[in-house]
């Protein structure tokens, strides 16, 4: 059973906001729904218990996987850098 994909208005703004790369990463953020635990994923020591980044390019999706809803949150779309995980 695929999962529900819901992301974060911000998410939206972000994706917005990178014109060059938000087909590559609305693909990418689709494919959740079927492997919210793709091969490449880690879990994100300094979040929540469930939150899991993924690598797109110089990228990474943040999102938080609920099993028991079948549900992927998508909260962050960042390019790596400094405050990429600062304030989960």
């Amino acid at each position: 059973m695929a999962y529900r994909i819901a992301t974060l208005a911000r998410v939206e703004k972000e994706l917005a906001g990178l014109p060059r790369d938000a087909k590559r990463l609305s693909d990418r953020i689709g494919k959740l729904a079927d492997d919210p635990r793709p091969r490449g994923c880690l879990p994100v020591r300094a979040a929540p218990h469930g939150t899991y980044r993924v690598r797109v390019g110089d990228y990474r999706v943040i999102y938080v996987v609920l099993d028991t809803e079948k549900l992927v949150i998508v909260t962050r779309v960042r390019r790596k850098g400094k405050d990429t995980y600062q304030g989960l």
